[in-house]
């Protein structure tokens, strides 16, 4: 069963970015009008990670089914348990130094506030960058299943308070009666944003 080991972002800053540059002007070839961000921890700084490269790419809804299109003929599907009409899930599988995962959502939707709002209250919030990292660090070692469903639950209960406080930009609510879509592998987010222009 594979296992997850936990390490500081700062020693995969140099290969994180070169994958991400790379990844981002594959993503753009393919689906030219996206929006292209570095998301999940490796991307906020003094963040723990298990050492994979989080890539979220957001393109307006109606552009949405023909971008799932072309990115499947570049990436593997991944988690598709979680994908709904606004997210899409992909993977490299080539990349393992970093493993890169592809994220593609509706630009707006539902899907879409799992990601920034989650990376920047982690920048924003020095306390509740500790604790996640507190959590990665009981984790580092655990199953990989047992890794997404703690990570998972903390994301959303973080998301939640965020969406109760309405303190926060970007975070979208959802339609009355809507459920809120699962976080792909518990969301990564954050949001320095890099846009594709």
């Amino acid at each position: 069963m594979e296992s997850v080991r936990i390490r500081p972002g700062a020693e995969l800053a140099e290969a994180v970015r070169a994958a991400f540059e790379h990844h981002r002007g594959q993503v753009l070839r393919h689906v030219p009008d996206g929006e292209v961000e570095h998301v999940g921890a490796t991307s906020v700084p003094g963040a723990l990670t298990k050492g994979d490269l989080d890539v979220l790419v957001r393109v307006h809804p109606s552009e949405f089914s023909r971008a799932v299109a072309a990115l499947r003929n570049v990436y593997a599907i991944h988690q598709p348990e979680n994908w709904t009409a606004t997210l899409a899930s992909f993977r490299d599988p080539a990349s393992s130094a970093p493993a890169v995962g592809v994220q593609l959502v509706a630009a707006g939707s539902a899907s879409d506030a799992l990601f920034g709002p989650f990376r920047e209250a982690l920048i924003a919030d020095p306390a509740l960058l500790a604790e996640y990292n507190a959590l990665k660090l009981r984790l580092d070692g655990e199953s990989y299943e047992h890794y997404t469903a703690a990570k998972g639950a903390f994301v959303e209960d973080v998301l939640q308070k965020l969406e109760a406080s309405g303190s926060r930009p970007g975070v979208v609510t959802p339609e009355p009666g809507a459920t809120r879509p699962t976080p792909p592998g518990g969301p990564r987010g954050t949001r320095a944003r890099r846009r594709s222009h």
